[in-house]
């Protein structure tokens, strides 16, 4: 399917559309470091022009909520819903509804250093609270950069009980039984909407992705958009529609609304 075609089945619906979207790659470019990561300039407010249309906005994301929520901006935009560390946590309306750190996550915090010390200097451990992301953005080759860690980073995680997540240049370590497919489907039970968006660029969103199939098969109009890069090829396979980055992304989002 091409924009014009996803335009057209979407925007005569906009006050019954939940548009879900993920964040680093998607409505922000991916940078080396997390914390520089903002949304492309006129991301929120087409957020908020859809959200005035009567959509219900929601971001669906790895960070943490309350640093996705600052990182972009996020609160300018009205009735936003954002599903924080794969469904862990939401936030709406100022209030975060977020578990208690487990034992397990104290004991990766300790461990995870050692588990990393023979890999490139470059590497670092970005802390998300309830999960812990081994970061080699920083390297001249992230992907080489990570590959001597890999396996001891797999073991600890093993022997913990946790989920190991590849994605652009890092590996998480996660609390098992979340994705991003749970998130979106508890937003489609939380809103009730006719019609379903959701835009994702990296592994971690290939759930979600492929889970706008099953929205269809259970009589929703149901659309999976890609934000292509190509560091992660196999989004294109998972979506109907695939757009240059986060641009693309930004502009279909005005299309909606134009």
């Amino acid at each position: 399917m091409d924009l014009p075609g996803i335009v057209a089945a979407v925007r005569p619906h906009l006050g019954h559309t939940l548009v879900a979207l993920d964040f680093d790659g998607t409505l922000a470019p991916i940078v080396p470091d997390p914390a520089d990561s903002r949304p492309l300039p006129g991301v929120v407010d087409a957020l908020g022009s859809l959200a005035a249309a009567g959509a219900q906005v929601a971001v669906v994301t790895g960070r943490d909520a309350r640093t996705a929520v600052r990182l972009g901006g996020l609160d300018a935009v009205p009735g936003l819903i954002v599903e924080g560390l794969y469904g862990l946590e939401t936030w709406h309306g100022g209030h975060l509804e977020t578990p208690p750190t487990p034992d397990v996550i104290e004991t990766l915090r300790a461990e995870l250093p050692a588990a990393i010390a023979g890999g490139d200097d470059a590497l670092w451990i970005e802390d998300k609270r309830l999960s812990l992301v081994v970061h080699g953005r920083l390297a001249a080759e992230p992907e080489a950069a990570l590959d001597p860690v890999r396996e001891p980073v797999a073991a600890l995680a093993a022997r913990l009980g946790l989920e190991v997540h590849p994605g652009r240049g890092v590996i998480e370590l996660r609390l098992p039984g979340y994705d991003k497919a749970g998130a979106l489907h508890r937003l489609v039970e939380r809103c009730s909407p006719r019609v379903v968006l959701f835009a994702g660029d990296d592994r971690g969103d290939l759930p979600a992705l492929l889970a706008v199939r099953h929205l269809r098969d259970a009589g929703l109009t149901a659309f999976a958009v890609g934000a292509g890069s190509a560091e992660v090829p196999e989004v294109a396979g998972a979506v109907d529609l695939l757009v240059d980055g986060p641009a693309g992304v930004l502009e279909l989002l005005r299309q909606l609304t134009g």
